[in-house]
């Protein structure tokens, strides 16, 4: 029982983006699939509604089976320094990396295909959040008890699903609304399956996310967050569909 109870606690503290936000994602990029990706992950999944397996990596994380898994959900770049590796904490890159080259192999069952693109699609969703790109000190902001509209929370959770929530969009209204003003060539640019890239990026916003003020979050910090967190659930939903562009050419 002590075991299966670390185990759950160990998993509540990896959550990424919550469900609408991995939905989100996932919607943006089955709309920019090119159309072999777009046949080739129908023979795969039967269909080509990447918001349906979006939250399969999150809500495996109550089976035992699946706790070797924990680590893939994010990466660590310390302050000051460039990406080094899983070293520093978090396998999400190489696992997303690892991940590519498996999903096309033909010796795999299609099971285990299937598995493989599921961690994919919400890997790359939780690597565009950007306290799931930590700095090695406080668990990705979990640490950091913050109170959201007088509830006591942490800042990964409200990075996580409670601004997303608070908008009180579905997931297609608001992956919709975010890619409207949005222009061809910006997502063009957008369309850039660099890992790295991404990464880098979404450790950048670091000092705006933890501007947190005495913790007590609501409007304000919505006020000035919102715009950051739409571009990420953008980019998040571009990026994948040139990861998944690329994986089925």
């Amino acid at each position: 029982m002590r075991q299966l109870l670390i185990i759950l606690l160990t998993a509540t503290l990896l959550f990424g983006w919550g469900k609408t936000g991995h939905r989100i994602i996932g919607k943006i990029a089955e709309e920019n699939l090119t159309p072999e990706a777009k046949a080739k992950l129908t023979q795969l999944m039967g269909h080509t509604d990447l918001a349906r397996i979006a939250n399969w990596a999150d809500e495996i994380k109550s089976d035992p089976k699946w706790s070797h898994a924990n680590d893939w959900h994010y990466c660590t770049i310390l302050e000051g320094q460039d990406y080094e590796g899983p070293e520093t904490g978090g396998r999400a890159v190489q696992k997303v990396q690892e991940f590519c080259d498996l999903v096309i192999k033909e010796s795999l069952s299609e099971k285990d295909k299937m598995d493989v693109l599921r961690f994919i699609v919400h890997i790359v969703g939780d690597l565009h959040q950007p306290l799931h790109v930590g700095n090695g000190t406080d668990k990705g902001g979990n640490d950091i008890k913050v109170t959201w509209f007088r509830e006591e929370t942490n800042l990964h959770s409200v990075w996580d699903s409670k601004m997303i929530d608070h908008m009180q969009y579905s997931y297609t209204e608001y992956a919709q609304q975010i890619q409207l003003t949005s222009t061809p060539e910006q997502e063009q640019a957008m369309l850039d399956p660099s890992i790295i890239a991404f990464i880098t990026a979404s450790r950048s916003f670091h000092s705006q996310v933890y501007d947190i003020g005495d913790g007590k979050l609501g409007y304000g910090y919505i006020y000035k967050n919102r715009e950051l967190m739409e571009e990420r659930l953008l980019k998040a939903g571009y990026h994948l569909a040139a990861i998944l562009n690329d994986i089925f050419k």
